[in-house]
């Protein structure tokens, strides 16, 4: 679950991280308490809002409504503005980073932190990483080790103790959030020298929602479900709209391998439309079903399957699929990787259908395969 920037700055307040004032516009009502300049900043789930004209300082009332209404109507990789809220005009004399997110690869929860924050910090990462110190905190938050660290820095102790009591503060919010990512870019040092979140990236496992509360300022319009995501939650399937220009639906036995296959897939140079995971269960109706969301889908003209016949019996999947594909008339190229119990049997019905398959490849032979179907069209 992904929050907007007041939204995650609210959770840094219950924690005692010190925050700037956010001031929520509801329809066209402008607060008599908007103080003036201020910064009008768009609210979306989406990063880059600076560099899209949705960060705007404004002067005046007569400025300030005009802006409202054209950050308002910005769009960011297709997602629109949830709101619009406004921020006090601060004498920020630096911008400082510091983050939490969890690092799937190495299964650790990591802090990280660097003085050169700011709309910049993905090109910092990438071609200054050693300004950018990282800190294994899946045991907790080890002030003296990064109090050492941070003094390759320079700071002054006044800044550095702050920024010291923020971090263990944040660790902590991200703990009990079950955050995976619990980002404050800028942390920001003001003239007066406090130091201050004024930006928030928050977003909660989904698994660990039942613990934590309704914590949307918004409602949110984009999180209104697409058809084919309604019509895989009727049959108990889990469907996510992904890259609007990918051109590959994915259909796969299992959340680890689907995810798996969406990153294989996009380590190749392919674009997934879609994921879509048939979950527990696995029947004939089941694939069927999964199968004309994907053919169905304008934005989808190749397919890859990538299935596992434990309990689920691989003949039954496979004539769900060719019920589907033969009843549609479709002639979408599909790949499919089907492994396990009958599989001999599917895959027969598979080629019946004239689709390409790996029977005993990799996920990532199967991959480069569809790709190359890609390529000789």
């Amino acid at each position: 679950m992904d929050y907007l920037e007041i939204e995650g700055k609210i959770q840094l307040e219950r924690f005692g991280i010190p925050i700037n004032e956010s001031i929520l516009f509801e329809g066209d009502e402008i607060p008599a308490n908007v103080p003036l300049p201020c910064v009008l900043k768009g609210q979306i789930l989406s990063g880059k809002r600076g560099k899209h004209g949705a960060v705007r300082v404004v002067k005046t009332r007569e400025e300030l409504i005009e802006v409202k209404k054209i950050i308002e109507g910005i769009t960011i990789n297709d997602l629109p503005m949830e709101g619009v809220i406004a921020c006090g005009f601060l004498p920020i004399k630096e911008e400082y980073y510091l983050g939490m997110t969890l690092d799937v690869t190495n299964a650790q929860m990591l802090l990280m932190f660097t003085p050169f924050g700011g709309m910049d910090i993905e090109e910092l990462a990438a071609t200054a990483p050693e300004k950018l110190l990282k800190f294994n905190v899946t045991s907790g938050f080890d002030k003296e080790a990064f109090i050492e660290a941070c003094n390759m820095f320079d700071l002054k102790q006044i800044h550095l103790d702050q920024v010291v009591d923020i971090a263990s503060k944040l660790v902590t919010a991200g703990f009990e959030l079950d955050a995976t990512t619990i980002e404050i870019n800028p942390l920001a040092l003001l003239e007066d020298d406090s130091i201050i979140a004024i930006d928030c990236k928050l977003a909660i496992d989904d698994n660990g929602m039942y613990r934590q509360g309704d914590y949307k300022v918004f409602p949110r319009t984009s999180e209104e479900f697409s058809h084919e995501e309604l019509e895989a939650q009727s049959h108990d399937l889990t469907y996510v709209e992904l890259n609007p220009n990918g051109d590959i639906g994915t259909m796969t036995g299992g959340a680890g391998i689907g995810m798996a296959t969406m990153d294989t897939v996009k380590h190749y140079g392919g674009l997934c439309n879609n994921f879509l995971d048939l979950g527990g269960g696995v029947t004939s109706e089941k694939t069927y079903h999964a199968m004309k969301i994907l053919l169905l889908n304008e934005s989808t003209k190749y397919i890859f399957v990538n299935i596992f016949g434990g309990i689920n019996n691989c003949a039954d999947m496979a004539e769900g699929i060719s019920r589907a594909y033969t009843e549609l008339a479709s002639n979408k190229p599909v790949v499919v990787k089907s492994r396990g119990f009958n599989q001999e049997q599917g895959w027969e019905i598979y080629d019946k259908l004239g689709f390409q398959q790996t029977k005993f490849g990799t996920t990532d032979e199967a991959v480069q395969l569809l790709l190359s179907l890609k390529g000789a069209q």
